[in-house]
């Protein structure tokens, strides 16, 4: 899935639909798409309670969850893992494509480690979404109370 999360509440017509993100030929996406109601009530579920952080974020509602912190400790560990992938690092793997190189670039790029991608522009004007890294990079400039909207939510393939 691709969630669209904003900071402040956002009108529907800003909402990321399956035209927002670019597809096909040259792009990250083969192809995006709606989802129904329901798919989006589980999405939204799975986000609160299987993607974000556990105890770092509440559901409010349908559509908001707010930050309970835990960003300082969020980071430390993320920051060991990141250490614990360079030590596999070495001369005899570091130019190989699927070995510990790649799990190393993967733990910076994607600390969620998940296959949904965030797309964090409000204004509709980026046509990408960005892997788990870019929405920490959010949650740390957060306090405590602050809360994160959820607008569109699409279904995609790459």
């Amino acid at each position: 899935m691709v969630y669209q999360l904003f900071t402040e509440k956002m009108e529907k017509e800003n909402w990321l639909d399956e035209d927002t993100l670019l597809q096909g030929d040259g792009s990250c996406y083969d192809w995006c798409s709606e989802i129904s109601e329901d798919e989006r009530k589980a999405a939204i579920i799975e986000l609160a309670t299987c993607i974000l952080p556990a105890g770092m974020f509440r559901l409010i509602d349908s559509e908001t969850l707010e930050y309970l912190g835990g960003m300082n400790e969020w980071k430390k560990s993320w920051v060991a893992n990141i250490h614990r992938k360079a030590l596999g690092v070495n001369e005899n793997n570091v130019m190989k494509l699927v070995e510990e190189t790649y799990l190393l670039e993967k733990e910076i790029k994607n600390p969620l480690h998940t296959d949904s991608h965030f797309y964090l522009e409000g204004e509709g004007y980026q046509t990408f979404a960005e892997p788990s890294a870019e929405l920490m990079r959010l949650v740390d400039d957060m306090k405590v109370g602050d809360r994160l909207y959820i607008g569109g939510i699409i279904d995609f393939h790459f």
